[in-house]
């Protein structure tokens, strides 16, 4: 009996699917066989705002006034829409933070103005493949995160596990079960204080965890924003800090000071990635700044 032939255009459609797959997970390094695909199914609304002000008893032309959005995209988290009750112009830097730039071209005398922000996003309870080219980026020393001191290395050394998830496991458990909550700190202390002092706030907890796996050559990266276990209207004192540590082909949670590692990654909304080699409008702020002389900014309550 002949074989039945195949037709042409069949044959056709099917090279061209598996060239399509192959194509797409070459794209994707952190994909293996058998791994699922990104999931981001978790849908959030957050709105925060701020009362721009003019103190004086003249006319300010044109103040200007930044802020942060949340960030464009991690291993948990897509921004889908950013809408805003002023115009304002948006800007990506390379790390995906979103910066909101609004000009008010005049401001009249004792004047006030409020602009709302809205964010839609979608979230993820796990870690989903998100490829890194740059590691070295996040394993050297910077300003607050002094992962090259002899005492942040001797510490590490003592905290090393069998694998590299076992060690940013017993650096987590060792800064979360020995340093104390000292309450919110205005002035950032950084990572050799916190050890020294045992004591700090998230931002402390942020430094020290990630200085110490970073001698440990684990990639590391700070993260400000807030953790938002529903829609919420965001307010100035729920700001937090923590930390992501890199591990087989993504960032995962780490938050020592509320002893979160690893989980509940559908409650975290960065708006933040910061990197002091990351050049933005933002600048060293780390909520908003603005200019203008007499011009004063808040986020309200």
């Amino acid at each position: 009996m002949k074989r039945k032939k195949t037709p042409l255009f069949v044959l056709i459609s099917v090279m061209a699917l598996a060239w399509v797959s192959v194509g797409f997970l070459s794209d994707q390094e952190t994909i293996s066989a058998g791994t699922v695909l990104p999931e981001y199914n978790i849908p959030r609304h957050i709105q925060y705002s701020f009362t721009v002000k003019n103190t004086t008893g003249r006319l300010i032309k044109d103040a200007e006034f930044w802020t942060y959005g949340p960030v464009k995209q991690t291993s948990t988290q897509v921004c889908e829409n950013i809408k805003t009750s002023y115009p304002a112009e948006i800007t990506v830097d390379t790390l995906g933070n979103q910066v909101l730039h609004c000009r008010f071209e005049d401001l009249p005398p004792y004047s006030t103005k409020i602009v709302t922000v809205e964010a839609a996003l979608m979230l993820s309870d796990r870690a989903n493949p998100l490829s890194m080219a740059d590691t070295i980026t996040y394993l050297g020393p910077e300003k607050y995160l002094e992962s090259d001191d002899a005492q942040i290395v001797q510490k590490a050394k003592e905290l090393t596990g069998n694998s590299p998830l076992k060690t940013a496991e017993k650096i987590f458990n060792w800064v979360s079960g020995h340093i104390q909550y000292a309450g919110y700190l205005s002035n950032e202390r950084g990572a050799l204080y916190a050890l020294r002092e045992k004591k700090g706030d998230c931002t402390e907890y942020m430094y020290l965890f990630a200085a110490l796996c970073r001698a440990s050559q684990i990639p590391v990266r700070c993260i400000g924003g807030y953790v938002c276990p529903s829609n919420m209207v965001l307010k100035p004192a729920a700001y937090h800090n923590w930390a992501e540590f890199y591990d087989q082909g993504t960032w995962h949670v780490a938050d020592p000071q509320k002893k979160v590692f690893m989980k509940d990654h559908g409650a975290y909304i960065a708006m933040r990635i910061i990197d002091p080699a990351s050049k933005n409008e933002m600048g060293d702020y780390h909520r908003f700044r603005f200019e203008g002389e007499g011009v004063r900014v808040k986020m309200n309550p």
